[in-house]
C-alpha cells in the first residue's frame, strides 16, 4: 500500500510540475512573441525616423537647387554679358548658402594649406619641390576634404612639398 501511495504522490507531483512547466513555457512563448513584435515595431519606428530625416535633409537642400535654377534662367534670359557680375555674385551667394547648409548639418572643411600632410585627412595627388617650404607640408589644395561627426567623409586632394 505504501508503494501505491508513493506512486500516487509521484504522479501528482509530476502532474503539478508538468503543469508548472507548461505555464512557464507558455509565458516564455508569449514573451518571445512580444519581443519579436517589439523588434518589428522598433524597426518600423527607426525606418520612419530615417525617412523623416531624409525628407528634412532634402527640404533643406531644395532652396539651394531653386536658386541654381533661378540663376540658370537669368543666364538664359540675358543674351548680352551686361549682368555677368550680378550672375557671378548670385552663384557666390548660392555657394555660400550651400556651405552654410553643410555647416548646419555638422560638415566641416579640412584645413590643408601650410599644414603637415596627414594621410588620414589628405590624399596626395602630386609631390612638388619648393625650396622655401618645409618637407611634408601641404602646398596647394586641389579639392576640399570634409569631416562629419569626427569622421573623414572625403579626404582633401592636395599637393605636398617633397
Amino acid at each position: 500500500m505504501k508503494d501505491k501511495e508513493k506512486i500516487k504522490k509521484l504522479i501528482s507531483g509530476y502532474k503539478k510540475y508538468k503543469k508548472e512547466r507548461n505555464e512557464y513555457l507558455d509565458g516564455w512563448k508569449r514573451c518571445k512573441a512580444d519581443f519579436i513584435n517589439y523588434k518589428k515595431e522598433e524597426l518600423n519606428r527607426v525606418e520612419t525616423r530615417i525617412q523623416k530625416e531624409r525628407e528634412g535633409f532634402v527640404l533643406k537642400i531644395l532652396p539651394i537647387l531653386d536658386n541654381f535654377r533661378r540663376a540658370q534662367n537669368e543666364v538664359k534670359k540675358e543674351g548680352d554679358k551686361s549682368n555677368t557680375e550680378e550672375i557671378y555674385s548670385g552663384f557666390l551667394k548660392i555657394m555660400e548658402q550651400l556651405e552654410d547648409f553643410l555647416k548646419s548639418v555638422g560638415v566641416m572643411e579640412i584645413e590643408t594649406v601650410n599644414k603637415e600632410f596627414d594621410p588620414y585627412y589628405h590624399d596626395a595627388i602630386e609631390v612638388i619641390e619648393e625650396k622655401d617650404k618645409k618637407s611634408g607640408i601641404v602646398v596647394e589644395e586641389l579639392e576640399k576634404g570634409y569631416i562629419m561627426n569626427n569622421n573623414v567623409i572625403r579626404p582633401a586632394k592636395v599637393k605636398v612639398n617633397k
